[in-house]
């Protein structure tokens, strides 16, 4: 049976916690050149916008001291990403706006360390 042509109510569809599908991947950050130009989130994208999503740290790969800079949207200027300053601050959500893009930067200076960690996108 196909979906009806309004799926949702229009409060349902406007308060961005309706969810129709999500994803999960591995973002890899190892070594020191990842500053530029960063890891972008493949399955998050500007026709398949995410509207909430989960960064984590499950592999334990991150070391507590690592800076990660989360860009939203396209923004790459220093002053318009998120800085998290710890892998203690994880898990990190972003909800409530419609994410199109997400890319991740990070340098620790080690380029013999393996650095990864996981983004759960809700659509």
């Amino acid at each position: 049976m196909a979906n009806p042509l309004h799926k949702y109510t229009v409060a349902e569809a406007s308060n961005l916690q309706v969810y129709e599908d999500y994803n999960w991947e591995s973002l890899d950050v190892s070594g020191d050149t990842v500053d530029d130009p960063g890891v972008t989130a493949q399955y998050i994208t500007s026709s398949n916008p995410a509207k909430k999503v989960v960064i984590y740290n499950a592999s334990e790969t991150m070391d507590d001291d690592d800076i990660i800079y989360i860009f939203l949207n396209g923004e790459t200027a220093a002053n318009k990403g998120i800085k998290l300053e710890s892998t203690v601050n994880l898990p990190f959500t972003i909800d409530n706006m419609l994410i199109t893009n997400l890319r991740v930067t990070m340098a620790d200076g080690l380029t013999d360390s393996s650095d990864a960690f996981e983004v759960l996108s809700f659509h």
